[in-house]
C-alpha cells in the first residue's frame, strides 16, 4: 500500500481528490479496489491526489455513490469539471491559471435540471388529467343519459350529479390547462437556462485559451490517461371512485401551485437581474466623481495605469438597494411640491379677501407668505435657480396686478 500523503490544496488535482473523499464517503481502498479492480495502493493514489483516476471510472463511481435523479446530473457535471481541470495541469505542468467563473455556469445547469424536473412533473399531471377527463365526461353523458330517462322520482337525483359532474368537468379543464401553461413556461425558461450555461461555458473556453497561452510545456503527456404513466380510471363502487377522485385531483392542484410559485419566483428574479443589468449599463456611461484614495486604489504597483477592476457574478444584486433612495427621495419631493402648493393656494384666497386699503394689504400678506412657497413649489418642481426665480416673480407680479385692478371703483353697467 502507498504511504499516505497529503492532498495539495488550491490545485485541480486536490480538488479532484477532495471530491473523490467526499463522493466515497469514507469507504476503505481495500473496499473500493474489490469493487471497482486496481489495487489498494492505486486507489490511495487517487484519493490523496498523486494520480488522476481514469475518467470511466471516475463516472462508475459517481453513478455508485449518487442516487439517479437530478443530484445525480449535477455530481457527474461537477466530476467532469474537476476531471478536466485536473487533466488540463497534469499535461501542461503546475502552472497557476487564471480563476474561471465556474459559479455562473454551475447554476444555470442546476436550473436546467431543475427545469427539466418542473417540465417532467407537468407532463406527468397531464397524462394523469387525461384518463381523468375522459372518466368524467364519460360519467356526464351516463348522467345526461339517465336524465332523460329517469322519471319524475329520480329527476331530482339525477340533476344533483349532473352538476356534480359538470363541477369536476370544470376543474378538470381547468387544472389540465395550467398543467400545460406550467409545461410551457418550464420549457422555455429550461431553454433561457441552457443558453446561459454555453454562454458562462464560452467565457470559460475563453479565459482558458488565455491562460494557455501563458502555459509553458514541461514535457510530452504521459499516455495512461483517460482523457410517466398514467393513472387507470378507478373502478368499482360510485362513492369510492368520486373520493378517490377528489383526493387526487386535490394533490394535482396543489402540486401545480408549488411549481407556479416556483416559476413566478424565477421569473421575477430574472426580470429584476435584467433591470439591475440596464441601470448598471446606464451608471456606467455617467462619468463618476473624482475620488483621491480610490483612484490610487485603481492603480498597479508601479503606478503606470490602471487595474481592470474584477466584476463577480453577483455583484449586480447590490444595485437594488441603491435604487430604493432615489424612489423614496422622488416620493418625498412630491409630498412636499404638494403641500408648498396647497399653502400657496391658501395664502392667496387669504390675500384676495383682504379689502383694506384698496388691496395693497393683500399683495403685501402674499408677498411675504406667498411668494416663498410659490418658488418653494417651482424648485420641487425640477426647475432651476434663476428660471424659479424669475418664474415666481412675474407670476406673483401678474397675481397682483389682477387683484389691483379688481379693486378699484369700475363703474357697473346696467341693462336697459
Amino acid at each position: 500500500m502507498s504511504p499516505k500523503r497529503e492532498i495539495p490544496e488550491g490545485t485541480p488535482a486536490g480538488d479532484l481528490a477532495v471530491f473523490l473523499v467526499g463522493l466515497t464517503r469514507g469507504a476503505t481502498v481495500r473496499a473500493l479496489a474489490e469493487r471497482f479492480g486496481r489495487s489498494s495502493s492505486t486507489w490511495g493514489n487517487y484519493l490523496n491526489g498523486s494520480q488522476l483516476i481514469p475518467r470511466p471510472l471516475l463516472g462508475r463511481l459517481v453513478e455508485a455513490y449518487t442516487p439517479p435523479g437530478s443530484a445525480r446530473n449535477v455530481k457527474a457535471v461537477r466530476a467532469s469539471e474537476l476531471w478536466s481541470a485536473a487533466d488540463r495541469e497534469r499535461r501542461s505542468g503546475p502552472v497557476a491559471l487564471h480563476p474561471v467563473p465556474t459559479e455562473r455556469r454551475d447554476e444555470a445547469l442546476w436550473q436546467v435540471v431543475k427545469y427539466q424536473a418542473l417540465a417532467a412533473n407537468a407532463e406527468k399531471h397531464l397524462a394523469e388529467l387525461r384518463p381523468m377527463l375522459a372518466y368524467t365526461q364519460s360519467r356526464l353523458e351516463n348522467a345526461r343519459m339517465r336524465l332523460r330517462v329517469a322519471d319524475d322520482r329520480e329527476r331530482v337525483r339525477v340533476e344533483r350529479q349532473l352538476g356534480q359532474a359538470k363541477e369536476r368537468l370544470g376543474r378538470v379543464r381547468v387544472q389540465q390547462e395550467r398543467a400545460r401553461t406550467r409545461r410551457l413556461t418550464a420549457e422555455e425558461q429550461q431553454q433561457f437556462w441552457t443558453t446561459e450555461a454555453l454562454s458562462a461555458q464560452e467565457e470559460i473556453n475563453r479565459l482558458e485559451r488565455e491562460a494557455r497561452s501563458l502555459v509553458v510545456p514541461v514535457g510530452p503527456p504521459d499516455a495512461d490517461g483517460r482523457s410517466p404513466r398514467g393513472a387507470d380510471a378507478a373502478e368499482g363502487d360510485e362513492e369510492a371512485d368520486e373520493t378517490t377522485f377528489d383526493v387526487r385531483l386535490e394533490h394535482i392542484v396543489a402540486e401545480g401551485l408549488e411549481d407556479e410559485a416556483v416559476i413566478e419566483a424565477d421569473i421575477r428574479f430574472e426580470a429584476d437581474t435584467r433591470l439591475e443589468s440596464e441601470v448598471a449599463v446606464v451608471g456606467a456611461a455617467v462619468p463618476p466623481v473624482s475620488n483621491v484614495p480610490l483612484d490610487r486604489a485603481g492603480v498597479d504597483g508601479g503606478g503606470s495605469r490602471p487595474m481592470r477592476p474584477a466584476l463577480p457574478y453577483r455583484a449586480l444584486r447590490t444595485i437594488g438597494g441603491a435604487l430604493g433612495q432615489p424612489l423614496v427621495k422622488a416620493r418625498l419631493h412630491v409630498i412636499a411640491a404638494l403641500l408648498c402648493l396647497g399653502v400657496v393656494v391658501i395664502v392667496y384666497r387669504a390675500a384676495e379677501g383682504v379689502e383694506s386699503g384698496r388691496g395693497w394689504s393683500g399683495v403685501v400678506l402674499a408677498t411675504l407668505f406667498g411668494l416663498p412657497f410659490l418658488y418653494g413649489v417651482l424648485r420641487f418642481g425640477a426647475m432651476p435657480v434663476r428660471a424659479a426665480r424669475v418664474s415666481a416673480v412675474v407670476l406673483h407680479l401678474a397675481w397682483a396686478v389682477v387683484l389691483l385692478l379688481d379693486a378699484l371703483p369700475w363703474p357697473t353697467l346696467t341693462r336697459r
